[in-house]
């Protein structure tokens, strides 16, 4: 299979997933503010950067907490280093507070800042699985729902929301244009358009889009009507002249990449997170996600 290997320079190909490590643990990407912030007695026993570290392996590997405990202390153990128990790692875990934007990143954003909306259900628990499906137990045990905006062009999530399963689509879709319009601006980038299902098909959300200047790339519902929304209506007359036209035109097929996402974030993880406490849900999703952020990098600068 020579044919791979035409015009790729593989020391720099193999390079790169190399470096991802190093940025992964460079002590320059992380910032001591929570130690800072909220441990005003003692300081803490182990740096925040060890745990950082230690969460990596153990949501990266999928371990619960005594088995990350096992593994890291056999990798680090005969280096000396002492690292911390189940519980301290837990203890942390469940009180520190984490964001998507903790996560290194050193890409640029693209100057055509283009974000798919989209979400996925999350089982709150895969315990009892068998037993309903074995059984026909009526258990219900639920689901919650992950909300993201990817950046079309470095395939990785710029802002995301957790919520219970009762929250519909629509609802976040400001929010998370918000929060990609926050980092878009703190890099001198715009956000330049949205593609989203006819999920997100409401008069408001077209209505913000408009005010924004932000054009929609937004499947609207099946027999929609004109009814006075300038933004959306224009949408509604493009599709009626063709809807293979129009998703040509505003590249609405691209939408699959946020498909393709998902389908590659449950194979890593798993559907389900094994939290109890909803905010420890938000964070173990937050870890997820910022761990498939930083191994899909497209490059590194």
């Amino acid at each position: 299979m020579k044919y791979l290997s035409i015009g790729r320079n593989w020391r720099e190909y193999n390079e790169e997933p190399v470096k991802r490590g190093e940025i992964l643990i460079d002590s320059s990407n992380f910032s001591p503010r929570e130690e800072k912030a909220k441990k005003r007695e003692r300081p803490y026993t182990y740096p925040w950067q060890l745990i950082w570290v230690l969460l990596f392996i153990k949501f990266a590997l999928r371990l619960p907490y005594r088995q990350t405990e096992g593994l890291t202390r056999e990798l680090f153990g005969s280096l000396g280093l002492k690292v911390p128990n189940f519980r301290t790692l837990h203890y942390r875990f469940t009180t520190s507070n984490f964001n998507l934007s903790d996560f290194p990143d050193p890409e640029e954003l693209p100057d055509d800042f283009v974000i798919i909306l989209d979400s996925t259900g999350v089982k709150v628990t895969n315990r009892g699985e068998w037993l309903r499906k074995k059984h026909g137990k009526k258990t219900r045990k639920g689901w919650i729902k992950l909300h993201v905006a990817l950046d079309l062009k470095r395939k990785k999530v710029v802002a995301m929301k957790v919520t219970d399963e009762r929250v519909h689509d629509s609802q976040k879709a400001k929010e998370l244009i918000e929060k990609s319009k926050k980092k878009a601006e703190g890099k001198g980038k715009r956000v330049s358009k949205v593609i989203a299902d006819a999920g997100y098909d409401t008069h408001e959300f077209f209505r913000y889009l408009g005010e924004e200047g932000i054009e929609p790339a937004v499947l609207v519902r099946k027999g929609a009507k004109i009814k006075g929304n300038p933004v959306r209506d224009r949408v509604i007359r493009q599709i009626r002249k063709g809807k293979k036209k129009w998703k040509e035109a505003v590249g609405y097929g691209k939408r699959w990449l946020i498909e393709s996402f998902f389908s590659t974030f449950k194979r890593w993880f798993g559907e389900y997170v094994v939290s109890k406490r909803f905010d420890n849900m938000r964070k173990e999703l937050v870890f997820m996600v910022g761990i498939m952020n930083t191994l899909m990098m497209a490059q590194v600068v």
